[in-house]
């Protein structure tokens, strides 16, 4: 990618965004930004808005940084939000993103004889005349006599990206690629719009080249590199985590093509798995009322919190928090298949991978091949896993992790099997457990159980402190012999 020069603002002194993902951290909270606050902006579009939360002075303490990068070394950008900046602006979509020159390469490449054609897989480059030596003196990854149908195939040839706080990209396997595909037509879509998905944009338009299939796609990536590749009309540079585009044109691109399609488009996006889920579910809704805006007297189901039609690609233990943030999606039981990630593939994995589909669409309709060992429940109503039994007791298929989970009598629900009944503990725990090894959650504000510091009521913004308050309910519910256990997370792979 091309390095673009912008004033941004220095970080400053004990920043709290250095080298870590807000995703991960405990005393970092994504907030909405109101109507009447304008976010400065970095190289990848407006930032958003954190707060701190800082344990030993009971303070918090808001703070922009980039919506795509939170790693201080890809992005600088940090400002304090009580802090003012003459660096803070908003008119930055001409930031040296030119799609018009990257397809211009594409055309000098193609006029080359396939002798001289070459690729940098490493920069995802088309090479021209002359720029080859200065690739391989840096030991990149070359590709010599490049055909045209390889260039069709960009997700192939280029190198992923694969830092999974921003771009990730962990590519389907074929065979998810062709579950999709078959899933796509047979729910009648006519459109599908790809967000941070290239191999399945890749596949529609080699079928409708091929004319195996009539459906049409287009390509929203932070990725520009596939800009070479793809035409405007096909592509355009957008940041997801905050509904970004970097082209003037870029809605006008995308509107167009959501009011073609209409109710048979379908919006499929694989984002980071590190990724901020608060910000993704924004985007995803400010893309959904662009159809609804289109359309104002149109379908009736395009009622206020409207999602278009979506299939969201997650790893099953993200359920929690995908529906918190998006509460009309469910789980499908398919286990997702990635070519370039040993535990996103279930030939590598006893349990199979762990990625699943969450959709908003009605499970019935989707169905799931059964020579994979997938069987229809009748009970549920939907496709589960060989593994995934349906439990009388639960009244649901309750596996979710590639095992079948046993019923526990005494929890009243189904558990791993890794686990079994503590009566000590109150819980079902892992065999080797310490009993009595459990910590005090709830508000990090006033102490309360039944809330987190987001929904304090005694929360402020000026970064008051609350330590008096809050020490003085731990205390009381400690008396009381109040203890929630403690939920284990599983990290991103």
């Amino acid at each position: 990618m091309k390095k673009v020069n912008f004033r941004e603002s220095k970080p400053g002194l004990n920043s709290p965004y250095d080298h870590k993902m807000a995703a991960k951290q405990a005393n970092i909270e994504l907030i909405p930004l109101g109507k009447d606050i304008l976010s400065p902006a970095c190289q990848h579009g407006p930032t958003l808005l954190f707060e701190r939360w800082d344990k030993s002075t009971s303070q918090n303490r808001q703070f922009f940084a980039c919506s795509a990068f939170r790693d201080r070394k890809q992005c600088q950008f940090f400002q304090w939000a009580d802090q003012k900046s003459s660096n803070a602006s908003l008119n930055i979509e001409g930031n040296g993103f030119s799609h018009k020159d990257l397809r211009n390469r594409y055309f000098q490449f193609k006029k080359l004889p396939r002798s001289s054609r070459s690729v940098c897989c490493t920069c995802g480059r088309l090479l021209l005349e002359g720029e080859l030596s200065d690739h391989a003196k840096k030991g990149h990854l070359l590709k010599h006599k490049v055909g045209l149908k390889d260039v069709k195939q960009p997700s192939f040839l280029f190198k992923p990206l694969d830092d999974n706080k921003t771009f990730a990209q962990y590519l389907f396997s074929k065979t998810t690629v062709d579950f999709l595909m078959e899933t796509f037509e047979s729910l009648g879509f006519t459109h599908v719009l790809c967000v941070g998905t290239p191999r399945i944009h890749e596949a529609v338009q080699n079928g409708k080249r091929s004319g195996n299939m009539s459906m049409s796609s287009m390509l929203l990536d932070l990725d520009e590199r596939y800009a070479q590749i793809y035409p405007p009309a096909l592509f355009t540079k957008y940041n997801m985590f905050n509904h970004h585009f970097f082209e003037p044109n870029g809605k006008v691109k995308i509107s167009k093509f959501l009011n073609e399609g209409k109710e048979h488009t379908i919006l499929v996006t694989d984002p980071p798995f590190g990724g901020l889920i608060e910000a993704l579910a924004s985007s995803f809704t400010k893309i959904s009322s662009m159809l609804k805006e289109l359309h104002p007297d149109g379908n009736p189901s395009m009622e206020k919190g409207f999602l278009l039609p979506m299939i969201l690609f997650f790893p099953y233990f993200m359920e929690k928090r995908i529906l918190q943030n998006l509460s009309t999606l469910s789980m499908i039981d398919y286990k997702v298949d990635y070519d370039n990630h040993n535990l996103f593939n279930s030939q590598q994995k006893k349990k199979g991978s762990p990625v699943r589909m969450f959709t908003n669409i009605s499970q019935v309709l989707f169905r799931l091949p059964a020579e994979e060992g997938y069987w229809f429940c009748q009970s549920c109503q939907k496709y589960s896993s060989k593994e995934n039994w349906h439990c009388k007791d639960c009244r649901a298929c309750t596996s979710k992790d590639g095992t079948t989970y046993v019923h526990c009598d005494a929890c009243l629900r189904c558990v791993k099997p890794s686990r079994s009944h503590c009566f000590k503990c109150g819980v079902c725990q892992l065999k080797d457990h310490v009993c009595g090894q459990q910590v005090l959650l709830g508000c990090h504000i006033c102490g309360e159980l039944d809330h987190k510091r987001r929904d304090c009521p005694a929360r402020t913004t000026n970064g008051e402190s609350l330590k008096t308050i809050r020490l003085g309910k731990r205390k009381q519910n400690q008396k009381c012999g109040i203890r929630a256990k403690k939920q284990g997370t599983m990290s991103n792979v």
